[in-house]
């Protein structure tokens, strides 16, 4: 592995790990949410767009771990009846030809709705909500860029195998 995957895996690993954290805090305020509305008949807006927030951050950020793990779907029962390095040789196009444009596109997609939202610094339409809205959108960028980090860490590694026959 080069020093460019170790890195891109060691930044993904990372927020990997701030990530878990990030959902345990979620599960914590998911319950004081709960316990608060029905005990003592409190609500928060504020609260409830900070769960949506941690939910979408995990999610979104989870996708570019999900890819170093090499955990998204695909079909097994065929893909694993090929020798190593048919497989490498399908992956690669995969990455070439399906995640580089749609990370791309992700970035490409979002970045107008990102800067207009920053020049205004948009926030919450709901009452009592966070205005922090214009960063719950710079995740959808990030979350390109992060699939493009791995995706790339992915294909020289995947490069390599083809290389080496295995």
């Amino acid at each position: 592995m080069s020093n460019f995957d170790k890195i891109i895996d060691n930044l993904i690993e990372n927020i990997c790990n701030i990530l878990m954290v990030l959902l345990l805090m979620m599960i914590l305020m998911v319950f004081i949410s709960i316990v608060f509305r029905y005990f003592f008949n409190i609500s928060s807006a504020s609260l409830q767009e900070l769960i949506m927030y941690c939910h979408a951050i995990i999610f979104m950020f989870g996708i570019s771990y999900t890819l170093k793990e090499n955990g998204h779907v695909k079909i097994d029962i065929i893909f694993n009846t090929f020798s190593k390095k048919i497989q490498s040789y399908i992956s690669i196009i995969g990455i070439l030809l399906f995640i580089f444009p749609m990370a791309f596109f992700l970035i490409y997609i979002s970045m107008g709705m990102v800067i207009q939202s920053w020049l205004i610094l948009e926030g919450s339409s709901e009452a009592g909500g966070l205005n922090l809205v214009f960063i719950l959108k710079t995740i959808i960028p990030l979350t390109g860029f992060l699939i493009l980090l791995q995706s790339s860490s992915q294909l020289l590694k995947l490069i390599k195998r083809y290389k080496n026959g295995y």
